[in-house]
């Protein structure tokens, strides 16, 4: 391979590379995260619940999200866990 033909970055596809971001994480860790339907958010899996009646998991703290943007959206998903990011 000559300098010439070194690929820049390890993306497959710029257009792609969120989506591609989160199932590798959801592949990673598929106990801890969910994905928000319909959006690039991940969550942790206490707040994916199915059921519309079900409580918020947590009474006594404090639910902290953080977003990204301008190229930056997948940035904090590796910080969501127990006293991190909800």
């Amino acid at each position: 391979m000559t300098a010439a033909t070194k690929p820049k970055k390890f993306l497959n596809d710029p257009s792609q590379a969120v989506d591609e971001f989160i199932t590798g994480q959801l592949l990673q860790f598929p106990n801890h995260l969910r994905k928000l339907s319909n959006h690039h958010v991940l969550l942790h899996s206490s707040f994916a619940t199915t059921s519309s009646t079900s409580s918020h998991p947590n009474k006594h703290t404090v639910s902290l999200l953080s977003g990204g943007g301008s190229g930056h959206e997948p940035s904090h998903a590796g910080y969501i866990g127990s006293n991190l990011l909800s």
